[in-house]
């Protein structure tokens, strides 16, 4: 077994974190902290159950540990008290990380959004207050922003596809000429991996290796579905208040926030220096998809 050990909060059962684990597992002794194990998991780290409010069980939890990568955070939005409690519970975990000599933190962050959305968003701002004390703890801290994220099962390209057939219509909000450079996960868990053999520090951006408009996206996706699927325009006010009224409804495929993270034009970054390796494109993926 190799002999650094790595902490990985949120363990290996989500989007991000089963992309970090198929990355590094073998590479490091993992102990996996969440609250279920996955079968993915399986026979590959030191599962620990347990939630991230649990601080007391923090000191133990980071025994002989040499470094932490952390997936925690929620996506769906909420008040304010409830990212403060994850913001809290956050600080302790770097708190006893420093008292046990950890050498390394790696946070998978969040691209950044506009001033209005990062001063009003307790989703956002509390994320940032952390990452801020994280950084003056005296750690080795990469923050790495991912855009948006694709994968088995993810939130974004399977959602978009699965409505696309089902309706076979799909909205277009505004012109489209917003952009996204989607990444895959297991890129972002080699990304983990660099910055956990310090080739890797700071705060980096993560983008795919193609940038797309979001219309391009809704063209190449349609081009995997079996029917013809017809965009329907809509103003970008009308697409923000439908997205308000579905939530309002408990429809929760995409929050009010990311629809204006969306439309802002801040998502379409390029993809960090990555020698010796090739990161996936997302039409790759998709005919995967189709001859599976």
């Amino acid at each position: 077994m190799p002999a650094h050990k790595v902490l990985l909060m949120g363990g290996g059962a989500g989007v991000v974190g089963s992309g970090v684990l198929a990355e590094i597992a073998g590479r490091y002794e993992i102990r996996s902290y969440h609250r279920t194990p996955a079968p993915s998991e399986r026979g590959k780290v030191e599962f620990v159950s347990g939630d991230v409010g649990e601080v007391g069980r923090f000191p133990e939890l980071v025994r002989g540990v040499d470094s932490i990568v952390n997936v925690v955070w929620y996506r769906q939005p909420g008040p304010d008290r409830l990212f403060a409690r994850t913001e809290a519970s956050l600080r302790a975990l770097v708190s006893a990380a420093q008292a046990a000599g950890v050498e390394r933190f790696v946070q998978i962050s969040l691209p950044p959004a506009t001033s209005r959305l990062e001063s009003r968003t307790p989703y956002l701002y509390h994320k940032r207050a952390f990452e801020k004390e994280m950084g003056a703890s005296g750690l080795k801290v990469t923050l790495l922003q991912p855009s948006a994220i694709f994968a088995p099962q993810d939130r974004l390209i399977h959602v978009m596809l699965d409505l696309m057939q089902r309706h076979r219509r799909f909205p277009l909000f505004g012109d489209g000429g917003y952009h996204l450079s989607p990444i895959w996960h297991q890129d972002v868990g080699w990304l983990v991996g660099e910055a956990l053999e310090d080739r890797l520090s700071g705060t980096v951006l993560a983008g795919g290796p193609q940038r797309y408009t979001y219309l391009e996206l809704l063209e190449l996706l349609q081009r995997y579905v079996p029917q013809r699927v017809k965009l329907v325009r809509v103003s970008l006010p009308t697409g923000r208040l439908a997205v308000q009224f579905f939530n309002a409804l408990g429809w929760h495929v995409l929050y009010t926030y990311e629809y204006d993270w969306l439309v802002s034009d801040l998502l379409g970054f390029a993809a960090p220096s990555h020698p010796g390796r090739e990161f996936r494109t997302l039409e790759s993926f998709l005919e995967e998809g189709r001859h599976a």
